[in-house]
């Protein structure tokens, strides 16, 4: 698939004495849809916030579009427009309106006029179906209607890649078929995507490659039909027996 867009080398990260991330390497293509899968504390959520910075590895290499973001004066800033994250609890700020939570990042960076930031705000509203309720206050929405304003916000700073970390496990199950319906979309028009996730369906059908993560370690990778089905490694087949 050629270079790779993000190339991770021998990461690890600890928080004090408990080491979180144990050398972990793998190559992320753009377009490429990666679902990262694995039991609760395995350092799913640590890898995602990995990748963008958020949490600063102790030992080895992230190397993004060629530049190695784990350097020492690598712009922070230039990463978080382009690596867009989209957190489990929606994150949106509750005392403004829809819009507003989108425009806001934009705006600050003076990503164009104010009508041009509206503008495009209001098309990522309807591009997740939420056109109508740009005026809306955080509070009046449903959970999954949040979310998908946080996915609208991401895709204001217009990433090259969006990472989603649990996107829908703080929803009611009834809501997680709106969010899960956005991502689809997305990948289907071709954005990168690495996606921390207990949806199966999601991970074995949309994704171009799953991960399975355990202790820290990356167990298994591959093709997700392959690792759904004749997984190799005897705590992938132990894991996904349990949880299909």
């Amino acid at each position: 698939m050629g270079k790779p867009l993000i190339a991770i080398s021998h990461l690890s990260k600890s928080f004090g004495d408990l080491e979180v991330l144990k050398d972990i390497s793998v190559d992320i293509s753009e377009g490429e849809v990666i679902s990262v899968i694995g039991p609760s504390g395995s350092g799913k959520s640590t890898f995602l916030r990995s990748i963008n910075m958020l949490e600063t590895p102790n030992h080895g290499t992230i190397v993004y579009d060629d530049e190695d973001i784990t350097g020492e004066g690598y712009d922070a800033r230039k990463l978080h427009r382009e690596i867009g994250m989209v957190f489990q609890r929606f994150n949106l700020f509750p005392h403004k309106t829809v819009l507003q939570n989108i425009t806001l990042a934009p705006t600050k960076l003076k990503m164009g006029t104010k009508k041009e930031i509206n503008d495009e705000a209001r098309k990522l509203l309807a591009k997740v179906g939420l056109e109508s309720k740009a005026d809306e206050m955080p509070h009046n929405l449903s959970g999954g209607q949040q979310q998908r304003v946080a996915i609208a916000r991401a895709l204001a700073l217009k990433p090259r890649v969006l990472l989603f970390d649990e996107p829908t496990s703080a929803l009611d199950p009834e809501l997680v078929g709106e969010v899960l319906k956005v991502m689809r979309e997305l990948a289907e028009e071709g954005m990168t995507m690495i996606v921390v996730t207990h949806e199966m369906g999601f991970a074995r059908e949309v994704s171009n490659r799953v991960i399975f993560m355990e202790d820290g370690y990356i167990v298994e990778e591959g093709d997700p039909k392959d690792l759904f089905l004749n997984p190799r490694h005897p705590r992938t087949a132990e894991f996904l027996s349990s949880v299909l």
